[in-house]
C-alpha cells in the first residue's frame, strides 16, 4: 500500500483504530491468528516508539506507548502465549526503538515466568519500554556510532538513564518502581555500574530484570560492526563472563524460561 508522506498520520490513525476493532470484534472482520496479532502488535509498537523517540516530550506519544505496554501485557497473559512466538517477530537488526520493544518483550516474559501479577507486569513493561528514552537527548552520532565509544563519548552515553528519568517526570510518570527501572538498568551486582554504583540488593528488582534483558537483546541483535549471537551463545556468555555483574538467580530463571 502506497501512502503519501503527508497522509501518514491519517493512515496510522486508521490502522490503529481498525486493528483495535478486529481485536474487540473478530466476528465483524477477518479472523486473525495469535501469531498475526503479535505481528500487528509489534508493528504498532515500532511505530509508536519511533514517534516517542523522535519527540519524547509529547504527551500523546507517551500515551500511545502506554497502549503498547497494555497490548504486550495482554499478549503475555494470553493462554496461547509462548516466548518463541514473540522471538519470531522481534527485529534483530539493532535500532534504539525496536531494541526497547524487544527488551520489554523479554522482561514481561520473564516477569510472567516469575508469576508477577498484572499490575507488576504493567509497571515492569513500562519501565522496560522506556529504559532507553534518555538516549533521545544524546547526539545521534554517538548513538549510531559504528564501533567502540571513546572514553569521552561513553561518559556522555552514561547520562542517558538520568535523562530518561527527567523525561519521565516531565511526562507525568510518578510510579517510583517505573522510574527506578529506567534509572538503574545499568547498575551491576558488584557495584561497577552507573549512574549510582549500586550493588546487590540495593538495585531495584525491575532494574535487574531490565538490565539482563537489555544485555541479552544487544548480544542477539545484529549491528554494523558485529553479527548477532544465538540465544544459547548469548546466555552462555552472560553466565560465564558476567557472573559478578548480573543477578544469577534471575539469569537462571531466564535460561529456564527459554528452555
Amino acid at each position: 500500500l502506497f501512502v503519501k508522506e503527508q497522509e501518514h498520520h491519517a493512515y496510522e490513525d486508521f490502522y490503529k483504530n481498525h486493528f483495535q476493532q478486529i481485536k474487540k470484534y473478530p466476528q465483524k472482520g477477518i479472523p486473525i491468528t495469535f501469531s498475526q496479532k503479535l505481528d500487528k502488535m509489534y508493528e504498532h509498537a515500532s511505530s509508536a516508539l519511533g514517534e516517542l523517540f523522535e519527540n519524547p516530550e509529547k504527551l500523546s506519544n507517551y500515551k500511545e506507548s502506554k497502549k503498547v505496554v497494555n497490548e504486550l501485557v495482554t499478549n503475555v497473559l494470553d493462554k496461547e502465549f509462548a516466548i518463541k512466538s514473540l522471538m519470531k517477530i522481534a527485529t534483530h537488526d539493532y535500532y534504539t526503538h525496536t531494541h526497547s520493544i524487544n527488551v520489554s518483550i523479554y522482561a514481561l516474559s520473564l516477569g510472567s515466568f516469575l508469576n508477577f501479577n498484572e499490575l507488576e507486569l504493567e509497571e515492569l513493561g513500562e519501565a522496560a519500554l522506556l529504559h532507553d528514552l534518555g538516549k533521545s537527548q544524546i547526539d545521534k552520532e554517538i548513538i549510531n556510532k559504528n564501533g567502540k565509544l571513546t572514553p569521552e563519548e561513553f561518559k556522555i552515553m552514561q547520562r542517558h538513564p538520568v535523562y530518561g528519568v527527567s523525561l519521565g517526570l516531565k511526562l507525568g510518570i510518578k510510579n517510583k518502581k517505573v522510574l527506578e527501572g529506567i534509572k538503574h538498568h545499568h547498575e551491576k551486582m558488584n557495584g561497577s555500574g552507573y549512574p549510582n554504583g549500586l550493588s546487590k540488593d540495593s538495585i531495584p528488582l525491575y532494574a535487574k530484570i531490565i538490565g539482563i534483558c537489555d544485555i541479552f537483546d544487544a548480544l542477539t541483535s545484529k549491528r554494523s560492526y558485529k553479527e548477532a549471537m544465538s540465544s544459547f551463545e548469548a546466555l552462555k556468555l552472560m553466565k560465564t563472563q558476567m557472573p559478578n555483574e548480573l543477578d544469577l538467580k534471575l539469569l537462571d530463571s531466564m535460561i529456564l524460561m527459554f528452555r
